[in-house]
């Protein structure tokens, strides 16, 4: 994602002027000054660069995913300090996709299963992806009692309110996510397919052009800011 951001920023018009990666021996803004700094790495990564962020008092923009409840509680933290946004998925096709979510969740009868498969890469690390997570934390928005199954093995009875969530690794894919509302006689399918990485790079651009103009410290999920 790093390498992506890089090739697409120019044609954007912005400048890059600081690249931070393993490499990097310290975390550091001073000299620099970005208007904000967007971090694609891992856990560990991203609780040092926010560190770095709140001391300069850069806003941050954070796609990592895999993030433990450890990691967030320091998230809150350093959000006191700076505006941080964080998000599993910057692709403008799957910010529509669960709009498309919550509403039907809304609109259709609780007798509607949900179930929730995604598709990714061999190299991906974290299952079920964030953005799955983030469709079920949608889900049970709207249906509170909404409990959250990671795969159904064995003989266990289905209960109901569940939402099974299913990762399948394969190949190259880039990313799909399909979300099924299965009800007496009929289903209703949301799919969304990710062809590209570089949509995500575009649109971490396009939501850190606007991203960067807030002063107000909180964190801020994708929703408050597009």
């Amino acid at each position: 994602m790093g390498q992506l951001i890089t090739k697409v920023v120019n044609e954007l018009g912005h400048e890059i002027v600081a690249k931070i990666n393993r490499s990097t021996a310290e975390y550091d803004f001073v000299g620099t000054k970005p208007d904000i700094c967007i971090d694609f790495s891992v856990p560990i990564a991203t609780v040092k660069l926010c560190a770095a962020a709140a001391a300069s008092k850069v806003p941050i923009l954070i796609g990592t995913t895999g993030l433990a409840n450890e990691d967030m509680r320091k998230m809150e933290d350093y959000s006191k300090i700076i505006p941080i946004l964080i998000s599993p998925n910057f692709s403008v096709g799957v910010h529509v996709l669960r709009k498309l979510v919550r509403e039907a969740t809304e609109r259709l009868p609780k007798n509607f299963d949900i179930e929730i498969v995604e598709k990714h890469h061999t190299k991906k690390r974290d299952a079920p992806s964030g953005t799955a997570l983030s469709i079920f934390d949608d889900i049970k928005s709207i249906r509170q009692d909404s409990t959250g199954v990671f795969g159904r093995c064995g003989k266990l009875e289905y209960a109901s309110g569940s939402v099974g969530m299913h990762a399948l690794r394969g190949g190259d894919v880039v990313g799909e996510h399909d979300v099924y509302f299965f009800g007496p006689g009929e289903r209703l399918e949301i799919a969304h397919r990710a062809t590209n990485r570089e949509i995500f790079a575009r649109g971490a651009l396009f939501v850190a052009e606007k991203f960067y103009k807030v002063n107000v410290p909180k964190l801020y999920s994708l929703e408050e800011v597009l």
